[in-house]
């Protein structure tokens, strides 16, 4: 078999093997409110909004429509910075602090799950194939 039609078969293979329902529970992450409650969960830590773009690598803008969203929701509260009025504070809430507590119990949950059923070894060598993986695509 020639290596095109061994890499579209494995591309297919990715496709029908996806663990869609262990990484629904992070898929809140991708949209970024996950990465931000992470970052503000030390409450002595001043965080400003343009270092959660910064750090996250997307535009003030994006992390702007994020943090709107979360103050919507009441995970976050944003207020002057003490040091430079022109700068904004981002505070993670009671609120916020609770939902980051239950998406981590939710994702350990899981992956207690997959040790039962699937096995420490094995995972641990999908880990290691996984980071090869990424390491390649990343060159």
């Amino acid at each position: 078999m020639d290596v095109k039609k061994e890499a579209e078969e494995l591309m297919k293979s990715f496709r029908d093997c996806a663990p869609k329902k262990f990484f629904s529970c992070v898929e809140e992450n991708e949209r970024g409110i996950g990465f931000i409650l992470v970052m503000l969960e030390d409450p002595d830590k001043e965080i400003i909004a343009g270092d959660i773009a910064k750090k996250m690598n997307v535009s003030t803008a994006r992390v702007a429509a994020l943090l709107k969203n979360m103050e919507k929701n009441e995970l976050i509260i944003r207020e002057n910075s003490s040091e430079d009025a022109r700068k904004t504070v981002v505070r993670i809430t009671e609120r916020g602090l609770e939902r980051l507590k239950n998406k981590r119990e939710q994702l350990l949950e899981r992956t207690m799950l997959l040790l039962e059923r699937v096995g420490k070894k094995d995972l641990e060598e999908f880990i290691r194939i996984s980071r090869k993986i990424r390491e390649t695509m990343e060159e």
